[in-house]
């Protein structure tokens, strides 16, 4: 999955944490927008907590209420290699690609450190 484009959304509770969402346009025929959820790390970057694909149809469902079964998390699937494990090296380059799009990187870092 290869970023195409990617921008800020606003902050949310993801699992409990306080993260950016982001929303990634990708060139991934079966997912061509997620959203990405980045929190702060220990090492004064980000990690990726999550990818959700939203499979609401945007002209019945124009409102983006995130709040029905149209929004899959595919964090996991994703990222799946043949052996039906994580490849990380396809995960951390998805996460890389998603921080370098535009002004990504900086408006997370001013997002998430007003929170704390």
């Amino acid at each position: 999955m290869q970023v195409i484009e990617a921008h800020v959304r606003g902050a949310v509770q993801q699992g409990g944490i306080r993260c950016g969402e982001v929303e990634v346009t990708t060139d991934d025929a079966k997912a061509p927008v997620v959203l990405a959820y980045f929190s702060q790390s220990e090492d004064n970057d980000f990690d990726l907590q999550a990818i959700v694909r939203n499979e609401a149809d945007t002209k019945t469902d124009w409102f983006d209420n995130n709040m029905h079964q149209a929004f899959e998390d595919i964090t996991i699937s994703a990222f799946r290699n043949i052996n039906m494990k994580t490849d990380w090296g396809a995960r951390e380059s998805f996460k890389v690609q998603v921080l370098s799009s535009g002004r990504v990187r900086e408006e997370l870092a001013r997002l998430l450190e007003q929170t704390e």
